[in-house]
């Protein structure tokens, strides 16, 4: 999986922060504050940095969707900025408990209302099969992500954007049994200027020289093929590490020039936290990564399946990952699992439950024998069971309900909007496709839509999501 990390040009602000955060867990560092009195000033700056992370949900027909992202641009009034140009290829469905990030890039500050993205040699492999189809996609890949009421890059301040790709309504079977697909990206986009996005960041790299000193709490992460790409780890008490094997070690068995795979969540604070950070027109791009899980050496996988037993005093149990194959998994005492409440305990590993694990796996030579991961992170598939409706749109949505009547193959069902639920209006032509954040307002009659929730107790569909297909209008 690969990730980008800072420019060492922007990294000096990186240094002012790396206090590592104080919760009782693994005991990864000592959490004493770094000395930040030798810091080098930093310069003053015109310009932002803009963070793309990637990130997708689930889809169960398919074991990988790969794609190349070959481009990424802000487009705003006074022209366009590209922030990236190259080729990286990623799995989606990689990412449906991860943010990765894809882009890291240095653009003048100003307001924009549009990133583009080119993606290109889509790949869907089937689960069942394990056969591979190569759809064409829309417009030769090219998604323009607009926000109407713009977004700004401001000077020396980072901006997160987390991109949704949204396989699961981008992509639709054509005809039963046909095994064709039809793609249509259904992509959002989320901007933070201070905040965190709900995802764990996954980031692998190099541990650099540069301000190593684990013990008190941080360390340099730099990208394997560019040494020049870093950033700050910060390790604190909450933080487990797994050596090359997949157990526990201690901190201190960090060494410089360790490929490791680091993650946490990102830390992005404004300059009202406290910190060394000032208004004074100094640089401040407070991104850094508080980290939960390191694993060291670049051996770990991740692997996703069925529990089949749940576990036993020993800590493992039996994971079916596909109709023949059966993995053990080994908890370890610092073994993290989470849900979509936060950390669980080994008890949420009930049979049936859908998980995937993170950790080093340990082949067998007896086939009689099944290989065995050694856990470091369990993600358990806690996510309620998602339904969907696609129709029109009758007269006269009622904009006090926020409710309107959805016209279905079926009858007429009524919809209502959950109070938090996201209208994307989508559209296609020979220049690409065209994805926007909406609002009740732009639901119209006779508008073609779908609509993702759960059917309500009093006969109303409860809609968390509606997407609406713009092309499709008469």
């Amino acid at each position: 999986m690969s990730t980008l990390f800072l420019s060492r040009s922007a990294r000096m602000s990186f240094l002012l922060l790396a206090t590592a955060f104080l919760l009782p867990a693994c005991g990864g560092g000592s959490g004493a504050a770094p000395d930040t009195a030798a810091t080098p000033p930093v310069a003053t700056a015109s310009t932002g940095t803009v963070v793309l992370l990637l990130t997708d949900a689930p889809i169960d027909e398919l074991s990988a969707i790969n794609l190349d992202v070959t481009e990424a641009t802000l487009i705003g009034d006074t022209g366009q900025q590209l922030l990236f140009s190259g080729n990286k290829t990623i799995n989606l469905l990689d990412l449906a408990n991860f943010d990765q990030p894809i882009v890291f890039g240095e653009v003048e500050a100003g307001s924009f209302t549009k990133i583009r993205l080119r993606i290109e040699n889509l790949e869907l492999v089937d689960k069942n099969t394990g056969m591979s189809t190569f759809p064409s996609l829309p417009a030769n890949g090219k998604i323009d992500l607009l926000d109407q009421n713009g977004f700004a890059v401001f000077p020396g301040r980072t901006l997160l954007a987390e991109i949704d790709m949204d396989a699961n309504k981008s992509i639709h079977i054509v005809g039963t049994g046909s095994g064709k697909y039809m793609v249509r990206p259904v992509v959002k986009v989320k901007f933070m200027d201070g905040g965190f996005p709900e995802k764990l960041a996954r980031l692998e790299g190099v541990v650099a020289e540069d301000m190593f000193d684990p013990a008190a709490g941080k360390f340099l992460l730099c990208h394997a093929e560019d040494s020049e790409s870093c950033i700050v780890v910060n390790v604190g008490e909450d933080t487990c590490v797994f050596g090359p094997d997949g157990m526990p070690v201690g901190i201190d068995t960090l060494v410089v020039g360790d490929t490791v795979v680091a993650i946490g969540r990102f830390r992005h604070e404004d300059d009202d936290d406290g910190d060394s950070d000032s208004d004074d027109g100094r640089v401040d791009m407070d991104v850094e990564l508080d980290a939960l899980v390191i694993e060291i050496g670049g051996n770990a996988a991740q692997v996703k399946g069925v529990v089949l037993g749940e576990p036993d005093d020993n800590g493992k149990f039996e994971l079916g990952v596909g109709e023949d194959t059966t993995m053990t998994v080994q908890l370890q005492d610092t073994t993290k699992i989470f849900g979509k409440d936060g950390l669980f305990d080994p008890t949420a590993l009930l049979v049936d439950t859908v998980i995937a694990v993170e950790g080093v796996v340990e082949t067998s030579d007896n086939p009689d024998v099944n290989d065995l991961i050694w856990a470091a992170l369990i993600f358990v598939d806690d996510k309620d069971e998602v339904e969907s409706l696609s129709g029109t749109i009758a007269p006269d949505p009622d904009p006090d309900t926020e409710s309107f009547i959805l016209i279905t193959d079926g009858g007429d069902v009524c919809v209502e909007l959950l109070e938090e639920a996201e209208i994307t209006l989508v559209s296609q032509d020979a220049d690409g496709t065209m994805s926007e954040n909406g609002d009740f307002s732009d639901l119209k009659a006779e508008q073609s839509v779908e609509v993702f929730g759960h059917s309500g107790v009093g006969g109303c569909f409860q809609a968390d999501e509606v997407v609406v297909d713009l092309t499709a209008q008469p």
